[in-house]
């Protein structure tokens, strides 16, 4: 602590509130600015449009909230979120054949957006050095001498800081605030999926079911997704529909249940066909992968550093979003800790250190996408092999252990998408198929309840 007077987080989100908890290690006094007017209550918020659908919070996202806010995981669970054992508690239908059930202990964190926050939100108050403010929007920065040392406010007033930091997700304004400032136009990749989500809190009946979450998850070139989370409240979980290249899943009650009846698989519809939505059905549209290549602005602005969805979002069906930019605000830990007292030059090199984390992320995401060729006819040339590969290891993942915990591993950012590709794996991944995996990966726990 005391490294600098204080630090400025944009944004009051996961990442925001993990960031200024992050933050409170290294600086006197952090503020937290959201625009929005922030719920006393578990509920969702205008400022984030995803709210109503599911979001899910993988390994190693959850493991950093423990980090820095101790006992929200546990408060979440008391509140009614649900703790899930990817493998074990999930019947998961993927890519042709049902994943293999054992205990993985890579849970993920099942509960409405607005209870996480909420959560969250609560914990961060109990720290001294952070204040979260609302109603605060940022208009402009604050710039000398090609550092940015402070934010405008939009209502009137200025606050300085020796840290900026942008967590104010996808629709940032960063890039546009920084060309005002004279700072050039910061470069972006692109990758467009043009995915449309619909979601329903249902009832569902209290009843024994073989499983706490159902997923199903098409193969190229289905573009239909169900997954079915259990929510806080009795007997509440919320179902989201999800489509692929223009064809979306519809808000009114008879087309989503004809969308779910024709995922891949029956057994989506059948767990939800005799419940009845709470309350409206939400749609939200994602238009692409998004990156902002802060890392490689020359000349770069000092005191300023951007993470989470400001700095690259990615379709959200993979459930990277909230973890990766959890995983931002440890890197900022971590580099505060390793760097001198003077913060000068050091925006540069956390931006850098992150990117690379983040590349990591951008492969997991679009070596999926580039599979559609009429899209991509231009798609890198490794994305053929890597599609043919990753076949390979979703069939090994419907009776191999091995194969199975590794790509959870990555999947829940714990390692990087390379080791798929270690000796060891490859060997088992590139095995002649037995009988069993050319008829699509019969599941025991799916064979049972059918």
């Amino acid at each position: 602590m005391g490294r600098g007077r204080s630090a400025v987080v944009i944004g009051a989100g996961t990442t925001g509130l993990l960031t200024a908890a992050a933050l409170s290690r290294h600086f006197a006094q952090v503020t937290v600015l959201e625009r929005d007017e922030l719920p006393q209550s578990p509920t969702w918020r205008k400022g984030s449009p995803q709210s109503p659908h599911v979001h899910v919070l993988l390994q190693r996202g959850a493991d950093i909230m423990q980090t820095y806010l101790p006992g929200a995981l546990d408060d979440l669970e008391r509140a009614g979120g649900h703790r899930i054992d990817m493998s074990l508690d999930t019947d998961w239908y993927y890519a042709g054949g049902w994943k293999a059930r054992l205990p993985s202990g890579i849970t993920m964190h099942s509960q409405t957006k607005g209870l996480l926050e909420f959560t969250l939100r609560q914990h961060l108050s109990r720290e001294s050095r952070v204040a979260v403010r609302d109603r605060a929007e940022v208009g402009a920065f604050v710039c000398e001498d090609m550092r940015i040392c402070g934010v405008e406010l939009v209502s009137g007033g200025r606050m300085l800081a020796d840290l900026i930091v942008d967590a104010g997700g996808r629709n940032s304004k960063t890039a546009a605030r920084l060309q005002s400032a004279g700072f050039p136009k910061v470069n972006t990749s692109e990758v467009p999926v043009d995915v449309g989500y619909a979601t329903a809190l249902l009832e569902l009946p209290q009843m024994q079911r073989p499983w706490k979450s159902l997923l199903v998850h098409p193969k190229y070139p289905d573009a239909r997704l169900g997954v079915l989370l259990p929510v806080e409240g009795t007997g509440k979980w919320l179902a989201t529909l999800v489509g692929w290249r223009g064809d979306h899943p519809p808000d009114d009650v008879e087309g989503f249940m004809a969308f779910a009846k024709s995922l891949a698989v029956p057994d989506f519809h059948a767990a939800i066909k005799d419940a009845a939505p709470v309350n409206r059905i939400w749609r939200y549209r994602f238009a692409g992968n998004l990156r902002r290549h802060f890392e490689s602005m020359d000349p770069a602005p000092d005191g300023l550093v951007v993470l989470g969805d400001a700095a690259s979002s990615f379709n959200p069906i993979y459930a990277q979003g909230m973890s990766q930019g959890a995983t931002g605000a440890a890197l900022l830990d971590e580099c505060l800790t390793d760097y001198p007292c003077d913060l000068r030059g050091f925006a540069r090199v956390f931006q850098r250190k992150y990117a690379q984390f983040v590349s990591q992320c951008w492969l997991m995401s679009t070596t999926e996408e580039y599979r559609d060729r009429a899209a991509f006819p231009n798609s890198p040339g490794w994305t053929r092999f890597a599609n043919w590969y990753l076949d390979r290891v979703h069939e090994r993942t419907w009776h191999d252990p091995v194969v199975a915990l590794r790509f959870l591993e990555v999947m829940h950012l714990q390692r990087s998408p390379l080791s798929l590709m270690t000796p060891g794996v490859c060997a088992r991944v590139l095995a002649p198929k037995s009988q069993s995996d050319e008829r699509g990966g019969a599941h025991v726990a799916h064979e049972e309840t059918a």
